[in-house]
């Protein structure tokens, strides 16, 4: 464990220093998250060589703090502010990127048993969550490790876009990748790029499959694209989909459905639209409103439904294309992340025998990734990040050798101390 990570003579990870900042409108903001993408993952590097890292690095880290601590708050709301454009203005609540940042300084500085140290003093019942789950876990070398991203191993940030992944997160996480499965694979209902995983991902190079869209898309950890076929006609389909939410978004009463949460994410076979952010800043009457135009913009393009389903989550409005339909059911089924775990598992041949599984999740979701791994293989084991008693429930169900913990940093320090 490292005790030491910044010193004064190192090799040099901070090729670009990040400046302080006047951050006033939102594409400032995302430059600033792009910046501290490309610092962190050398920084990442380094620690996973058992190199330290140079003070120039966390002084960047610092300036970028200090630029977003410095945003502008407004007297009668409280809440920080940030221009579209022009003159036009938006909420933003920063606790994500501040708070990462922060706890990332903290690490570099005093080292990682200090930093569990402090990850403790604000997590309530953290020490005794760590303790039982790596007792549960100890000394398992797992065929497979199958997770989920936002929620399960990342903290929850209002912007997709700003959800840039931690230091002290990828560091744990990619050494229980390397030390402790020989599969790792990461599944999110994001897009794999342009904007998705890829973008806000710093773990270092060839230890994770990546998997978007739920599975339907993916890179293996040889770096090789694999995506899920889909028949010609729905793909056109969701092209003029894809064409009508684009032109919407352009409208200024739209506009700023953009900017908020998970934004506008086309997937593979999937689009997923932001209606609110888990800051409520949109006014409830317009987000239902809006809710209701894009209902109205499907039924134009699919009106007998069959192409596709609309799943509102309260926060997002997710487009899905069907597959087939359940010969149980007889109902048109769409894509989900256990179809994408079967199509993974399927294209790199991993063997469904042998050594244990272990699968993590937050919400609903992430069930059927569960059920599917239950079905290939003969001992799983599941950690689920949640306070949904309703949920807990269900994954017990499925999957009696479960654990829960309320917070995703708890999971991560278990995966780290494991990796040991």
């Amino acid at each position: 464990m490292h005790t030491t990570i910044v010193n004064e003579r190192s090799l040099r990870t901070c090729n670009f220093p990040i400046t302080l900042q006047d951050i006033r409108t939102l594409k400032e903001l995302y430059r600033l998250k792009a910046e501290t993408r490309d610092l962190r993952e050398p920084i990442v590097r380094n620690i996973m060589k058992q190199r330290v890292v140079g003070k120039g690095c966390l002084e960047s880290l610092k300036n970028a703090l200090y630029s977003l601590e410095t945003i502008y708050i407004d007297d009668y709301t409280g809440q920080r502010l940030l221009r579209l454009d022009g003159m036009k203005q938006i909420e933003v609540d920063l606790t994500y990127e501040i708070r990462e940042l922060q706890k990332d300084i903290y690490y570099l500085e005093y080292g990682e048993d200090r930093f569990i140290e402090y990850l403790a003093k604000f997590i309530p019942g953290f020490s005794d969550y760590v303790t039982e789950g790596v007792e549960m876990l100890r000394s398992k070398s797992f065929s497979a490790f199958i997770t989920d991203r936002d929620g399960t191993t990342n903290n929850y940030c209002g912007r997709y876009r700003s959800s840039i992944q931690p230091i002290y997160n990828s560091v744990f996480l990619s050494r229980f990748a390397k030390n402790c499965c020989r599969y790792p694979l990461i599944i999110t209902s994001a897009p794999l790029k342009d904007f998705g995983i890829l973008n806000v991902s710093i773990n270092p190079e060839h230890i994770f499959v990546y998997a978007g869209s739920k599975g339907r898309e993916f890179i293996d950890i040889d770096g090789d694209f694999h995506s899920f076929p889909i028949d010609q006609g729905k793909q056109e389909m969701i092209r003029l989909l894809n064409e009508r939410m684009q032109l919407l978004l352009l409208d200024p009463s739209f506009e700023k459905f953009n900017f908020i949460g998970s934004a506008l994410q086309i997937k593979f076979g999937q689009t997923t639209i932001a209606r609110q952010d888990i800051t409520r800043s949109v006014n409830e009457a317009e987000s239902a409103a809006f809710l209701e135009k894009i209902k109205g913009i499907v039924r134009d393009i699919d009106p007998e439904g069959k192409n596709f389903r609309i799943e509102d989550t309260g926060l997002d409005i997710e487009i899905i294309l069907t597959i087939d339909v359940d010969p149980k059911t007889g109902l048109i089924r769409d894509f989900d992340k256990g179809d994408g775990l079967e199509f993974i598992c399927h294209k790199m041949d991993i063997d469904h025998a042998g050594e244990p599984v272990l699968v993590c999740g937050d919400t609903s979701s992430d069930l059927p990734m569960l059920k599917k791994a239950m079905e290939m293989y003969d001992d799983v084991w599941a950690i689920f990040v949640t306070r949904d008693e309703t949920l807990m429930r269900r994954v017990r169900d499925i999957c009696p050798k479960s654990y829960m913990v309320p917070y995703p940093d708890i999971l991560l320090t278990i995966l780290g101390l494991l990796s040991l």
